[in-house]
């Protein structure tokens, strides 16, 4: 007994050394970044190593040889027959030729474009281009990279060194004089004009603009990528952000301090006075050497990090430092809310910017290292490359860029788009209405908006439209837009999101609105960059979307830079959901968050260092319902009621597919009864396994504890992950002993790991 005794002294010592530093640290956290600085020191300091599910090197197929009706090629002619032996010229005359031609008794219409880049405005399909069941028509690369090019390539022998130009010359730095070269997009060959190239309008999601007389919204200006990574409009800072300083005045916003401030009849106003900020005395200094403020822009989180939105500068001062924005803040204003200038042109300072003279057609473009090989893209159309109403159509292999608003637009049913590479476009990548559309094995990056829209299937009949987004690789999208432009959106009732693997992001992953959708299967990772309140799969503020299933995902390392984000977010009062199976791994803030619903099924998932709570489950609505909680939707006269009412809720097709339906009441006299609808009732969280770094399954509300059932889930030490699954630091996350665990946990299905993310195929 000696012996061991002294041989865990020193242990023992050193463990009360790091226990010690931790407390420094952690309190050293409190002090200079309050408690959610603590949360996040500690999830980054116990993080976990990532999960290594599934991840495939190609996602598309190749475009291989193959024989077809009509054929295109960038050396063939509009005037041919369009065989292989005398190709088409342009996609547009192959349209013209399929719809032209007798689908009777055909398997199918077939139109192979060659390799090589096709220049076009917009591609319009009608009804008459369809195909049929029997006979679908496909238009698809044949034997290499086909592109559908909605903007121009610029060439790098057409610029000229900025001195050559002295106004623009003069307004730079002399670092800059020595970097930056000049296109004017006036002459030939380009020969545009600012009809093409576009003004600058509001962006963002929650932007103000359409509340003030003039013209402020439109589609995005055009864009440059150079070697398809988008380029910034001169800004400051180069990278980054600003925060705001002291609040001189609160403009009349939609809210001035939350939602209990809301304005009612704030849709109606009409140039609402905009806010005050003052500024520091260097950046005021900076300012000030800026010609021509009437062409400044801010971009920005002014109140919420979900709301970003632009504006103009309408004035600044100089002399008290105060800089007015021309658009108020939607949700009010606050110090040390992020920000940047943006369209400055004395602000062209480093690589990766540009800046447009729109007033002369003079590109300025910070030279890219070996320029001389640099593939230099500026988008053009305002409008789809592929859009229209049509029917039985097939997208296969085509790659779709240059365009200033979304990709693909179509409405229809039996649509599919397959490996495909969406890139470089202002808007979404590929937006389908109708039913049994599918979307797989594309790739989408370099979106200024969000990757796939499917709509489909009938919410009053509950008839599912049978829409699918599946096996797609979508990153690095939602470059312009940061808040709300998911990879995948499903809409309508009865469409699926399966084995896509989605990441780097600033705001959320996948979305939905509706009922019976099935999200499944998916890899998703590094998204919610910059958001706090946000989770990378999220839905909310509904009683009527009951049936969605959100099941086998992976999801880990969530946020970035102390943003704190949420793995999967039921966020204000949504009901009726089923959360399985799916594994979470160092999500900062809640892994599974409860946004006070009801007929909430949660089991068998698997939370790993979760930075504030693995679970939390509110109960906002009740609040919002009986008392004067903040959440207003669920007062007597909020809109959740309004939506409740106007749905078929209690409709027999509803309370045969949704039986909670059935005892559920709007009868307030009921409030303390599980049927009441605003209580966080009938919901199961059972069969969890969580390992918290407190051994707490998070906060559950005392509402949810008395109306819901919370059990027999295994709560579990961090420490104890290494033993638990089969090899953590090589990111192995299949459990050791599962017939051990079995004994706690009777109905615990093993996750499917070697199934999520995407097939390969």
């Amino acid at each position: 007994m000696e012996a061991d005794h002294s041989t865990h002294k020193p242990k023992k010592k050193l463990l009360i050394r790091i226990a010690v530093l931790t407390s420094v640290l952690l309190l050293a956290a409190a002090v200079f970044f309050g408690a959610r600085g603590i949360l996040y020191l500690r999830y980054r300091h116990f993080r976990a190593a990532d999960p290594a599910v599934n991840m495939q090197e190609q996602t598309r197929e190749a475009s291989m040889m193959t024989n077809g009706d009509f054929y295109v090629s960038t050396t063939g002619s509009d005037t041919n027959d369009g065989s292989s032996d005398a190709p088409f010229r342009t996609v547009g005359k192959a349209m013209e030729a399929v719809r032209a031609a007798d689908k009777t008794g055909r398997q199918g219409i077939t139109v192979c474009i060659e390799p090589g880049e096709y220049r076009v405005s917009a591609l319009h399909f009608g009804k008459e281009d369809s195909g049929t069941a029997d006979a679908p028509v496909t238009y698809r690369a044949n034997g290499g990279e086909a592109v559908l090019h909605a903007g121009v390539t610029l060439r790098t022998e057409d610029f000229r060194p900025v001195k050559d130009y002295p106004a623009v010359a003069d307004r730079l730095s002399a670092d800059a004089r020595e970097h930056v070269v000049v296109l004017d997009l006036t002459q030939p060959p380009y020969s545009l004009t600012a009809a093409d190239w576009g003004k600058l309008y509001a962006l963002g999601s929650y932007h103000t603009a359409d509340h003030y007389d003039g013209d402020w919204t439109g589609p995005l200006y055009c864009e440059l990528f150079v070697n398809d990574t988008r380029q910034n409009l001169a800004r400051y800072p180069d990278s980054g952000f600003l925060l705001t300083e002291e609040v001189v005045k609160t403009g009349q916003g939609k809210e001035s301090d939350g939602a209990r401030t809301a304005v009612k009849n704030w849709d109606s106003i009409r140039n609402p006075e905009p806010d005050v900020y003052r500024v520091n005395e260097a950046l005021a200094a900076r300012i000030g050497t800026w010609q021509n403020l009437q062409d400044v822009w801010m971009f920005g989180f002014w109140k919420y990090d979900w709301a970003d939105a632009s504006t103009p500068i309408q004035s600044f001062d100089n002399t008290t430092r105060e800089l007015t924005p021309r658009f108020v803040s939607l949700y009010g204003t606050k110090t040390d809310a992020p920000f940047y200038f943006f369209n400055v042109l004395e602000e062209l300072t480093t690589a990766g910017e540009w800046y447009l003279d729109r007033e002369n057609g003079l590109l300025c473009l910070w030279k890219p290292e070996d320029f001389d090989a640099a593939k230099i893209d500026l988008s053009l159309s305002g409008s789809p490359v592929i859009n229209g109403e049509a029917s039985h159509l097939v997208f296969d292999g085509l790659t779709l860029q240059g365009t200033r608003s979304d990709a693909l637009v179509l409405s229809g049913d039996n649509i599919t788009v397959q490996n495909c590479l969406v890139k470089n476009i202002a808007g979404n990548a590929i937006c389908l209405t109708g039913d049994n559309n599918l979307v797989r094995n594309n790739e989408i990056t370099r979106t200024g908006k969000g990757g796939i829209v499917l709509t489909g299937g009938d919410t009053q009949t509950l008839r599912a439209g049978g829409c699918r987004a599946e096996n797609n690789l979508i990153h690095d999208w939602s470059e312009i837009y940061q808040t709300y432009q998911p990879a995948v959106t499903l809409n309508g009732v009865g469409n699926v999101c399966a084995h896509n693997e989605i990441y780097n992001s600033p705001h959320e992953a996948i979305t939905y609105t509706g009922n019976n959708h099935i999200i499944e299967y998916n890899l998703i990772h590094d998204v919610c960059l910059l958001s706090d309140d946000a989770g990378a799969i999220y839905a909310g503020r509904s009683w009527i979307w009951y049936g969605n299933v959100i099941r086998y995902n992976c999801i880990y390392s969530l946020g970035s830079d102390g943003h704190a984000p949420d793995g999967i977010y039921m966020d204000d009062a949504l009901s009726g959901q089923e959360i399985t199976g799916n594994i979470l791994v160092n999500i900062p803030r809640y892994a599974m968050h409860l946004g006070g619903g009801r007929d909430l099924t949660v089991t068998n998932n698997i939370v790993v260092n979760a930075g504030e709570r693995a679970v939390s489950y509110d109960d906002r609505a009740r609040d919002g319902a009986l008392t004067d909680g903040w959440f207003d939707h669920a007062a007597k006269d909020g809109d959740m009621w309004t939506a409740l009412h106007g749905s078929p809720w209690t409709g027999a097709v509803w309370r045969e597919a949704f039986p909670a339906y059935t005892t559920m009441t709007d009868d307030f006299s009921k409030a303390e009864t599980a049927d009441f609808i605003p209580n966080p009732a009938n919901s199961t969280l059972r069969g969890n396994v969580i390992f918290d770094l407190r051994k707490s399954i998070g906060y559950v509300s005392d509402a949810a504890d008395e109306f819901s059932t919370i059990e027999n889930n295994m709560i579990l030490p961090l420490s104890g992950v290494n033993k638990f699954f089969i090899d953590v630091p090589a990111g192995d996350y299949r459990i050791a002993d599962l017939q051990k665990l079995r004994e706690s946990i009777p109905e615990f299905r093993e996750i499917p790991l070697d199934r999520i993310g995407r097939t390969g195929s």
